[in-house]
């Protein structure tokens, strides 16, 4: 509950929810109430699911593209200079539509001041 990089999600899920620190079954104490068993049970299963699907749901997002970048299928076929060339390309070009607005702006400005 100290942890720092901890989800608030996570956090107000477990200042609710008692989640186990271990469970039972994994401390060998069996001498415990019926509701205790569920509840290790439940959680483990809950995590168990919870982890099977997000496998799934990976798996069909990278088979769908989803997790690749936009151009990745460009970029692979392109050398290294090749990609050097476009990013200075698209940076020069970047700075001309900065350029661009700011004149833009500034003729706005001054079009209003009359």
């Amino acid at each position: 509950m100290d942890d720092k990089n901890m989800d608030p999600l996570e956090w107000s899920v477990r200042k609710t929810v008692p989640i186990p620190n271990q469970y039972y079954f994994d401390t060998g104490n069996y001498d415990v109430s019926l509701r205790t068993k569920a509840w290790h049970r439940s959680v483990q299963a809950a995590g168990i699911t919870i982890r099977a699907v997000e496998a799934v749901g990976g798996f069909f997002a990278g088979m769908l593209g989803l997790t690749n970048s936009r151009y990745d299928d460009v970029i692979s076929y392109m050398t290294e200079e090749e990609i050097k060339q476009s990013l200075a390309s698209a940076k020069e070009s970047k700075e001309k539509r900065r350029q661009y607005l700011k004149e833009k702006e500034f003729q706005n400005s001054r079009i209003n001041a009359v």
